[in-house]
């Protein structure tokens, strides 16, 4: 039976079932949320099994409180795209070890991990992944269904537009545009923009070319 403390929580779903989802619902258990399930996108016949002590759910399940967040580092479109016309609401996590300015803005559906730094006059769009550790400097605009994977390191005054990827412990220098679906590549240093969709890699930064 549920303590009088975690009934008070709100209610949280999270949209995603593979281990990174089990490790975001920690970090949402942490900002106070209760975790009602997991919602598997792609294998409806894995409704009903449980993962890491999560239920999973089908993006109609009902009786719960139709507030969710994506829980999967790419593709964070599509899958909020398979979830919201079933009527799910968009919630933020922001973990309490994460230090977010307060004069910095977070969208709807945003996930703050543990140990993240968003800097000051920052504007975060929606539904955006900042994952453990990493570093966002001040004035800095990030597009929406963006995922900062563990470590990467945004400098100042820097424009990531929708669906970027950005790899663990990457780093984007200061006065850096990258374009829309582009993808940076674990450890690369980018010293100067980067192209809508391309992938760059490597110290300094270069488009790579298969």
């Amino acid at each position: 039976m549920a303590s009088a403390a975690e009934s008070s929580r709100v209610e949280l779903c999270l949209a995603g079932s593979g281990s990174f989802a089990v490790e975001v619902a920690e970090w949402a258990w942490d900002a106070g949320y209760r975790i009602a399930g997991l919602i598997e996108l792609l294998d409806r016949s894995r409704a009903g099994m449980t993962i890491g002590g999560h239920v999973e759910l089908t993006p109609d399940a009902a009786g719960h409180g139709r507030a969710a967040a994506v829980a999967a580092g790419g593709s964070r479109q599509a899958h909020w795209a398979r979830i919201a016309p079933y009527g799910w609401r968009a919630r933020t996590i922001v973990h309490p070890r994460a230090w977010v300015s307060p004069s910095a803005v977070l969208g709807d559906g945003c996930v703050v991990g543990p140990g993240a730094v968003v800097g000051a006059e920052t504007v975060v769009a929606e539904h955006t992944l900042i994952s453990r550790g990493v570093l966002v400097g001040h004035h800095v605009r990030v597009g929406a269904f963006v995922s900062l994977l563990p470590g990467a390191n945004l400098a100042s005054h820097i424009r990531l537009c929708d669906g970027t990827v950005v790899g663990m412990g990457a780093v984007v220098v200061d006065h850096t545009t990258v374009g829309g679906a582009a993808t940076i590549a674990a450890g690369a240093v980018v010293l100067s923009d980067v192209a809508e969709g391309t992938r760059v890699q490597g110290v300094p930064a270069r488009r790579y070319e298969p």
